[in-house]
């Protein structure tokens, strides 16, 4: 089966990350991932990772929601720069990029996002990480956001044509915008270089709820996807409880 990730954003929120880090390894966690490093305290994070034994496998771009990758090329490539220093010092492969609100026309935004990504590929590429463009859903949590698909997504990843450069498929986002998430994910497998996973409605625990993600994880371990699944989720019962119970339910396993 894939690999699980937990997101330490969303979970024990009176805690540290440092410490999240030591609950997720409580809970079988082998692996974590953040949001913004620019506000994270990365000695503390790299060094509770690394006496926990757990990888940091990956955290947004530094200042995600100022420095979108459909912005002004020289503040977008200036911050995957740094963002990609950070991330080494991590050890984290991933980084995690988003577009802005819908400012204009569709196809305007859309070939800036291609431009931009083309202007850091061999930046991440050079450093061996991957950025990853993560659609959101327009409809329920981020309403006027630009890239709300992950069929668009995919189209600007070809036409960037980097190993580098790969989409986040946000499996609780793009069944709200897209369903068909087999028959999307499927043939497009080799372009996505992250899942995120949340129970859909509420994007709490991912059971019980209308996505079959034992399915799913079947599906894509078939195709062959060997990088990370990531809950990016809000518990609803006891956190450590929780992520035990999500991270066994992931793997195939009972909770």
């Amino acid at each position: 089966m894939p690999k699980i990730s937990l997101c330490l954003e969303t979970v024990f929120p009176e805690l540290k990350l440092a410490d999240r880090i030591r609950k997720a390894a409580d809970a079988g966690f082998q692996a974590v991932e953040f949001w913004d490093p620019s506000s994270a305290d990365l000695s503390g994070i790299a060094a509770a990772a690394a006496a926990c034994n757990v990888a940091i496998v990956g955290c947004t771009l530094s200042e995600p929601r100022v420095y979108q990758m459909d912005r002004q090329a020289g503040p977008v490539v200036a911050n995957v720069r740094k963002s990609v220093a950070i991330a080494r010092e991590l050890g984290c492969p991933t980084l995690i990029g988003l577009s802005s609100d819908l400012e204009g026309h569709r196809d305007s935004q859309k070939n800036i996002l291609i431009e931009n990504l083309k202007r850091v590929a061999d930046i991440v590429a050079q450093a061996g990480v991957t950025l990853v463009l993560e659609p959101l859903n327009s409809l329920v949590d981020h309403k006027g956001c630009y890239l709300d698909s992950a069929m668009v997504g995919f189209e600007i990843v070809k036409c960037v044509d980097c190993p580098n450069i790969k989409l986040l498929f946000d499996i609780y986002h793009m069944q709200i915008m897209e369903g068909n998430l087999v028959t999307n994910i499927t043939p497009n497998i080799g372009l996505v270089g992250h899942f995120h996973t949340a129970g859909v409605p509420g994007r709490h625990e991912p059971y019980p709820c209308e996505v079959n993600y034992p399915f799913i994880m079947k599906k894509i371990d078939e195709l062959g996807y060997q990088r990370y699944v990531g809950l990016e989720y809000w518990p609803t019962y006891d956190h450590a409880r929780s992520i035990r119970d999500s991270r066994l339910y992931l793997s195939g396993q009972e909770a």
